[in-house]
């Protein structure tokens, strides 16, 4: 009954990259996280239903940004993009462009 990590090719067969650790012998809720869309904090539409922002977005909101069929997101940030949400964009062919500037409010 304890935790253990997954493989890289369990984690593909599972369906999900943001599965890392699973329950041996526990039972899995059936809900997956694509059943659910949750959008990042801070969305909103700019433009029509073609440009819209965001806060960083987290794992939990992958699919609402899927269903958005997303060709291209713009990092502000000077911190380094998440590695989790790079595999993201990865997987579902967006492009990113990467402005770091300074995050000081007015």
């Amino acid at each position: 009954m304890g935790l253990h990590e997954l493989s890289e090719r369990e984690r593909k067969r599972e369906g999900t990259m943001g599965l890392i650790l699973e329950g041996e012998g526990d039972e899995i809720p059936s809900t997956r996280d694509d059943d659910v869309l949750l959008p990042p904090s801070n969305f909103s539409a700019v433009e029509g239903q073609c440009i819209y922002r965001s806060g960083l977005p987290q794992p939990s909101s992958f699919a609402f940004l899927r269903s958005l069929n997303l060709s291209s997101v713009i990092y502000l940030c000077q911190e380094p993009y998440p590695e989790e949400n790079k595999e993201f964009i990865r997987l579902n062919n967006i492009k990113l462009f990467h402005f770091g500037i300074d995050g000081t409010k007015m």
